[in-house]
């Protein structure tokens, strides 16, 4: 039957697509030129330029072949220190915002938070500011000398939780992940609100007639509803940190002693300082593929089964 399903909607759009052919042309093959044009010919280039050696001013590329890719999986240290600081920056991203944006949803949802329009949109305000801008504001609020943050905690008698938050290897990217994870955390909350409009209210209704509290309705009702949005959610956050650069390159550059170096801001290095832009490119490859194979992963555990009726 659903296979069925499927094939009446296929039929349908294409008989839709011979009638309409302006709507057609406008609507499917303009995006998909645009598409091609600013993100599919820089993705092809970039995996071109990958295999030669460019200065990024020599009008000739040298063709290295996989030198390049060989380099990277076999020589290359700091590849592997900032691919696993990103693996620690996906820890922290999918720990913090991704919950916390769950719990600030249901909490809306289920009228628990007052005044939720208003909540709303201070949570999401910080998506839409530039991450350069977020980063120059935490500069200031957790600057060792004269921070908000740290005259708080020295104000309510937790003067020995002061840090060097940004001078300290062992929590500068930490705290560095955090700072993302607080201007991302609007984007799983609007995105988990949304969802749960989408949940019968009757289920809902059930679990409270049955006893349940909100803990139990969070984990229990809401949460398996939302394997769809929660799939959305953990692609989105795992792409968030794996292109992390803006706030590597305003808060720390990478200090002290690289260990907040991430592959964005390797790729940043290698192209612009060290005049390596195709082992920028293999770098960048490296990302993409990395991307590729963490979607699907993502993709074949949380959706199976997600849609099944």
């Amino acid at each position: 039957m659903a296979h069925a399903g499927l094939a009446d909607e296929r039929t349908s759009f294409i008989r839709f697509a011979q009638t309409h052919k302006f709507v057609t042309f406008f609507g499917i093959l303009v995006p998909l030129a645009v598409f091609a044009v600013f993100v599919g010919y820089p993705i092809v280039f970039t995996i071109y330029l990958s295999f030669f050696d460019w200065n990024g001013m020599a009008a000739e590329k040298t063709f290295v072949g996989l030198q390049n890719y060989r380099y990277l999986l076999l020589s290359d240290k700091y590849f592997y220190t900032a691919l696993l600081n990103n693996v620690k920056w996906v820890g922290v991203t999918l720990s913090f915002p991704v919950l916390l944006g769950l719990i600030i949803a249901y909490g809306l949802r289920s009228r628990i938070i007052p005044v939720p329009a208003l909540i709303r949109t201070v949570i999401f305000f910080p998506v839409t500011m530039s991450l350069i801008s977020v980063g120059l504001m935490f500069l200031l609020i957790l600057n060792p000398l004269f921070g908000a943050f740290d005259a708080i905690l020295q104000s309510i008698g937790l003067g020995s939780l002061v840090m060097e938050w940004f001078g300290d290897y062992r929590i500068a990217l930490y705290t560095l992940a955090v700072v993302s994870g607080w201007a991302f955390t609007g984007m799983p909350m609007i995105l988990y609100f949304a969802g749960l409009g989408d949940v019968p209210k009757e289920t809902f209704d059930a679990a409270r007639i049955e006893g349940a509290g909100h803990f139990r309705m969070l984990t229990q009702v809401a949460v398996p509803q939302l394997r769809p949005v929660t799939a959305v959610v953990v692609m989105l956050t795992l792409f968030e940190s794996l292109r992390a650069f803006d706030l590597v390159a305003v808060m720390t550059k990478g200090a002290p002693f690289g260990s907040t170096n991430v592959l964005g801001y390797l790729v940043y290095l290698e192209s612009f300082w060290n005049s390596r832009f195709g082992y920028g490119a293999t770098l960048s490859v490296a990302i993409l593929v990395i991307s590729i194979l963490m979607a699907t992963f993502v993709m074949k555990k949380l959706m199976k089964g997600a849609f099944d009726v």
